[in-house]
C-alpha cells in the first residue's frame, strides 16, 4: 500500500511517498529521488503500531460574519458519555505476548481468530479514538493463541486485543 506523507523539516516541506514492497522493503520517493530501503533493525516504542484514518463528521457552516455566531450561539448541551461495552469476561490487562491496545477506545472490527498465523505489519484490529479509525497491527511474525476483543467492545490504555502463541 502506497502512503504519502507531507513532512515540514525546519521550515522546509517535503513530500514523501512510501510503498511497502513486502517484508520489511520499501520503496521511498523524495521529490524525485527513489530509493529502495531495507528496515534490517528496529525498536518498538509502542507494543502496537497504529495507522490513523480520519471518519467524515457532520458538514457545518460558519456565517458570513463570525461575531454572530459567537453572540447567537446556544450554550453547548453536556457531552454525552460514550456508551461502554458490558464488562469483559475475556481480555484484561497486557501481560507477555499480548498485543495491547495502544489508546482508550472502542473496537470496530478484528481480523483475525485464534489460531491464524500473522506477518508483521498485518492489521490485528480497528480500534477508533477520538473519531480516528486506527488500525492496530502485529509487531512481529506469530500465532494468535487467543483474541481478547469483540467488535464493539470499549479498551483501555493497555487492554490486551490479541495474546501471541509462544515462540
Amino acid at each position: 500500500m502506497m502512503r504519502r506523507y507531507t513532512l515540514d523539516i525546519r521550515g522546509r516541506t517535503f513530500v514523501v511517498d512510501v510503498d511497502e514492497q513486502g517484508g520489511d522493503r520499501f520503496k521511498v520517493v523524495v521529490g524525485e529521488d527513489t530509493y529502495d530501503v531495507e528496515i534490517i533493525g528496529d525498536q518498538s516504542l509502542s507494543e502496537a503500531s497504529i495507522t490513523p484514518s480520519l471518519v467524515p463528521s457532520e458538514r457545518r457552516t460558519m456565517p458570513p460574519d463570525p461575531s454572530a455566531a459567537i453572540a447567537t450561539a446556544k450554550p453547548a448541551a453536556a457531552p454525552r458519555p460514550a456508551p461502554r461495552a458490558a464488562p469483559r469476561a475475556i481480555g484484561g490487562g497486557g501481560g507477555a505476548g499480548a498485543l495491547v491496545a495502544p489508546m482508550p477506545g472502542v473496537i470496530l472490527d478484528v481480523s483475525v481468530k485464534a489460531g491464524d498465523t500473522v506477518t508483521r505489519g498485518q492489521e490485528i484490529a480497528v480500534l477508533e479514538a477520538m473519531k480516528m479509525q486506527n488500525s492496530v497491527k502485529s509487531p512481529r511474525d506469530g500465532t494468535i493463541a487467543e483474541v481478547c476483543v469483540a467488535p464493539g467492545q470499549a479498551v483501555g490504555h493497555g487492554d490486551a486485543i490479541v495474546r501471541f502463541a509462544s515462540p
